[in-house]
């Protein structure tokens, strides 16, 4: 059975094969500009757009005789509730809170109410 062509690079740089679920995900047919389409790192070293090293990698790519480890059990990717998120963007040093109105942008004006 050949190797799937991707990886996965952990933050501290090692790597691992990807879950099922993964694998289904970086299958799936995107649109252009779609934001839930997986972003697959340039090259090892890249980093995400919270300075991590880890991310989605060719595995052509991977620096030669790095080990990879097996796919976890369980999906690595599962849904989060609201509260997990605003705590996952609590760590990453963002302010989140819930509400029950729209998001709305600093600035801009909430359409009236209906």
């Amino acid at each position: 059975m050949p190797l799937y062509p991707y990886i996965y690079v952990n933050a501290d740089g090692t790597a691992r094969e990807l879950h099922a679920d993964e694998r289904a995900w970086l299958e799936t047919e995107y649109t252009l500009g779609d934001g839930a389409a997986p972003h697959v790192k340039d090259c090892y070293d890249d980093r995400n757009g919270w300075g991590e090293l880890n991310g989605y990698l060719e595995r052509a790519d991977l620096p030669a005789g790095m080990p990879v480890a097996d796919a976890p059990a369980e999906n690595p990717n599962k849904p989060m509730s609201i509260d997990e998120f605003i705590a996952w963007l609590g760590k990453k040093g963002v302010r989140a809170t819930k509400s029950d109105s729209p998001p709305t942008v600093p600035g801009q004006k909430r359409p009236p109410e209906k």
